[in-house]
């Protein structure tokens, strides 16, 4: 149920609900924003995680941006969540089915090490080859739900740039998203052969 949620829920729409439970009903996380100005007017761009404990050494500037962090990354999570649940349970059931298994099975192994360490680890490679691909989708992602949540990353700032019709500015940061993109795909490509050896090059 949770997978087709995910595949199926627009990622506006979701962080439209979570920000309203969550933010307006609750009042337990912000709705916007990256850290609370009112608190920290001088906080300035860059990665706030690292610079609230390393430059600024406050613990409760860090907690408040983490609980800003939160809803905009459950978001895109959720969403991306379920895909790979989906794929998941598609290839475990198919692993399962396959003739070494019953083989492992025939040895007297038990069904946990069966589904863990036979099953589960072969199940893997194709769902690592398309985390490269959902890499794409977490950045178009990214701009629906930074703006959703007026959060000022990158996504914003090719919504802004759209907007404005900076097509210079547009053009830099669609090349960014495919350098990112490449570059998952390479790493990816890397793991696959780790965990599969049939994919290893001589």
């Amino acid at each position: 149920c949770l997978s087709l949620i995910g595949i199926s829920i627009p990622i506006f729409f979701l962080g439209l609900r979570l920000a309203y439970v969550f933010g307006v009903w609750l009042h337990w996380l912000p709705t916007a924003g990256r850290i609370d100005l009112h608190k920290y007017p001088d906080a300035g761009g860059g990665f706030l995680l690292v610079t609230s404990l390393l430059v600024y050494h406050d613990p409760a500037m860090f907690i408040d941006v983490v609980k800003h962090l939160i809803l905009p990354a459950v978001t895109l999570g959720l969403v991306t969540a379920g895909v790979f649940i989906r794929l998941v349970r598609v290839n475990v059931i198919r692993t399962l089915k396959d003739d070494y298994i019953e083989a492992a099975r025939a040895r007297g192994i038990r069904e946990r090490a069966v589904v863990y360490r036979h099953a589960f680890r072969n199940a893997l490679v194709p769902v690592i080859t398309v985390i490269g691909l959902e890499v794409a989708l977490l950045m178009g992602g990214a701009v629906l739900t930074e703006t959703t949540f007026n959060w000022p990353g990158i996504g914003h700032a090719l919504y802004i740039y759209l907007e404005n019709r900076d097509y210079a500015a547009v053009q830099g940061i669609v090349i960014v998203f495919g350098l990112v993109v490449v570059a998952s795909s390479l790493v990816v490509d890397f793991i696959s052969a780790l965990i599969d050896p049939r994919m290893r090059y001589k």
